[in-house]
């Protein structure tokens, strides 16, 4: 049975995550974790009777908001594959990741997501960013704001053939591929014309780990920067979404290249599959 992590803030956002979630993961027996986060912080100015009766207005507001929810999930959901827990903790919603990945050993995690509209400093802060760069070990789904839900026929997996893969590390894109009989495109983004001997070896190896799926390769003239170049291919391709490995950039390596899943978590036109990079 897969388990599926949906942060809720009972914003429009959550509520697309968790339709996109239903969609994707039709086919499988499922249970949807319901995670919703708030932050009591004790004031040393008040009294400790104070503190505690505010800490439970809180909880009780959480708990009530997650019930209704639950019930309206349940209400007009029909797939008896799928199961529903709703749970609310008092901590940092990383923290609350981290701490449910281990106990209920989870298999994703879909968030909704908004747009950049300020600074790109500003929404680095935004709680989407902070859980993709912060939660390790487990694939992230990132569902962009107001996108119509819809399974998935065509998936962009975007690789440079730069470094070898394991097949546990696609394991997450494949099983998505496999249980919605989608057709997967592998996009290569680069300025070369020609791959090296090693690039080609990693290329070898994708093609055993795709083996029995439908895949094409594809290459991308890279025009202006990566991210913009497979936002591009996506949607001259119709790709429903795309896929890439989140490698994690040492200290030098952010000044020299570019965070690709960073910039796509701002504004990408379809939902994001975020693998974690195993070495």
């Amino acid at each position: 049975m897969k388990k599926i992590l949906i942060p809720v803030d009972f914003s429009n956002n959550a509520s697309n995550a968790l339709q996109y979630a239903q969609i994707l993961f039709e086919n499988e027996e499922c249970t949807f974790f319901l995670l919703n986060v708030y932050i009591s912080n004790r004031s040393v100015m008040l009294s400790e009777e104070y503190n505690d009766a505010m800490f439970g207005e809180m909880l009780d507001e959480s708990e009530h908001e997650l019930d209704l929810l639950l019930k309206n999930i349940i209400k007009n959901n029909d797939n008896s594959r799928h199961q529903y827990n709703a749970i609310s903790v008092s901590q940092s919603l990383v923290k609350a990741i981290n701490n449910l990945l281990v106990s209920q050993k989870i298999d994703y995690i879909v968030m909704g997501t908004k747009g950049a509209k300020g600074a790109k400093e500003i929404f680095l802060g935004s709680n989407t960013v902070r859980v993709i760069n912060e939660v390790n070990n487990c694939p992230i789904i990132v569902v962009p704001q107001n996108y119509m839900t819809k399974k998935p026929s065509l998936i962009a997996f975007s690789t440079n053939f730069k470094r070898a893969f394991f097949e546990e590390e696609l394991k997450p894109l494949l099983e998505i591929v496999r249980s919605n009989n989608t057709q997967v495109n592998i996009a290569r983004i680069m300025e070369e014309e020609f791959l090296t001997d090693k690039q080609k070896i990693n290329k070898e190896t994708i093609k055993t780990i795709f083996n029995g799926l439908d895949y094409i390769f594809c290459k991308i003239d890279m025009k202006t920067s990566e991210t913009e170049s497979l936002k591009e291919f996506a949607k001259q391709t119709k790709s429903d979404l795309i896929s890439l490995v989140h490698h994690k950039y040492n200290f030098f390596q952010r000044f020299v290249e570019e965070d690709v899943v960073d910039r796509l978590s701002f504004n990408s036109p379809v939902p994001l599959l975020i693998l974690p990079e195993k070495i």
